[in-house]
């Protein structure tokens, strides 16, 4: 099984480029149409990311790729990640969506580029789909729902486990998030999840679970 380890070194200067590549992204033309409405394919997206980089000058670049992985019973998957870099040095390391192991190989890169599509989607902020039948809206209402729900158990268990720690590792611990002051009770859901996870790297490199 594929574990993430979460990166707590702080990227000023990738996240500053990433804020000026996202001011000058133009959303793509939606070039393909599918039973739910229109929407961008890989490439309308990929384009749209790197005029804004080249636009903004902003010294980003990207790459994703696939890595393997199969559970205890052996069946195995695949995850998706996108690499952002900044000529500084700096990086993230994104991690997307999972897709199952298909025999079938064109079902099998079609699933690959639907996860790659919106790995980068999410990465950099992009709207691919249309809404127009309400589908997409119904869905979308339901998946913030579920994420408020995540966001305030997790807040909960932060304010626990932060309360324990010392302060100064509280503040290393902070420099995940883009204001280390922010309460935790205004963390968005990926603040919080982000934040979560240090917490936890944290307490297992110091043995504090397993």
């Amino acid at each position: 099984m594929i574990t993430q380890n979460l990166e707590t070194t702080p990227t000023p200067e990738l996240n500053k480029a990433l804020y000026a590549t996202q001011q000058a992204l133009i959303q793509p033309t939606k070039n393909k149409e599918a039973h739910y409405g229109k929407y961008a394919d890989l490439s309308a997206i990929d384009a749209a990311i790197r005029k804004a980089i080249k636009e903004s000058d902003s010294g980003i670049s990207f790459s994703q790729g696939v890595v393997d992985d199969s559970n205890a019973n052996g069946k195995v998957s695949h995850k998706i990640y996108t690499v952002i870099r900044h000529s500084s040095g700096e990086e993230k390391i994104l991690y997307g969506d999972s897709f199952p192991d298909d025999p079938n190989m064109q079902k099998q890169g079609a699933n690959e580029t639907y996860a790659k599509r919106t790995s980068l989607c999410l990465a950099f902020g992009i709207v691919a789909d249309d809404d127009d039948d309400g589908q997409g809206a119904s869905l979308l209402d339901a998946y913030k729902d579920k994420q408020d729900e995540i966001r305030a158990k997790t807040n909960n268990w932060l304010t626990a486990e932060l309360a324990q720690m010392d302060k100064k590792d509280v503040d290393q611990l902070r420099l995940v998030l883009k204001s280390k002051d922010k309460k935790v009770s205004n963390l968005t859901y990926m603040e919080s999840l982000t934040l979560a996870g240090a917490v936890r790297y944290f307490k297992m490199r110091n043995g504090q679970i397993d």
